[in-house]
């Protein structure tokens, strides 16, 4: 399955948020530019989550970061869930939280690698790593709580086949109908 911006904002219903958020692209083809302060910003929030993704404390922080990477007129990622390993099919606690930092990890490599904003294989790699760093950071604070879905990413990544099994699950996702990401 492929969304654009896989949040889940407790204050707004699924369907609504999926509606606000699809649509936000097709309102944002402007050539305007995010300003370099939020963009640093948001590489420093997201870089937080990682290493603490369930302080309360970082709540309005991850709030901010999401309305930010929708509203921003230069900044846009694909986010297709396959490549998470079945994650969203778990009873995990903390799946959207996982979702979460995937996407804004893409959002984040963008910003700190330009020249690969056109290369979705690094992209989703990237954000599959800060999916995997945050459920990492969430094992230490919490045990008891574990993803097998994420385990087994994390088995991949110890074996160096990360790469692979994000790209094969990528293009899976493509070929289930998604239109090609950074499409105008």
């Amino acid at each position: 399955m492929t969304q654009k911006f896989p949040m889940r904002i407790a204050a707004l219903p699924a369907m609504l948020l999926a509606t606000i958020v699809c649509a936000a692209p097709a309102f944002g083809q402007t050539n305007a530019h995010s300003s370099p302060e939020d963009r640093q910003r948001f590489v420093s929030i997201v870089q937080s989550l990682e290493r603490a993704p369930l302080n309360p404390s970082l709540q309005d922080d991850r709030k901010w970061a999401i309305q930010w990477l929708i509203d921003a007129p230069d900044v846009s990622v694909t986010a297709c869930l396959d490549p998470l390993g079945g994650v969203s099919r778990e009873s995990y606690a903390h799946t959207p939280e996982i979702i979460g930092q995937y996407t804004i990890a893409m959002a984040a490599f963008i910003i700190e690698n330009p020249g690969k904003a056109n290369d979705p294989d690094a992209q989703q790699l990237a954000g599959v790593e800060g999916a995997l760093n945050a459920y990492r950071s969430m094992r230490t604070a919490q045990p008891a709580k574990e993803s097998p879905a994420l385990e087994k990413l994390l088995g991949l990544r110890s074996r160096n086949e990360l790469p692979g099994f994000v790209r094969k699950a990528y293009l899976r996702c493509l070929a289930k109908g998604a239109k090609e990401p950074y499409a105008p």
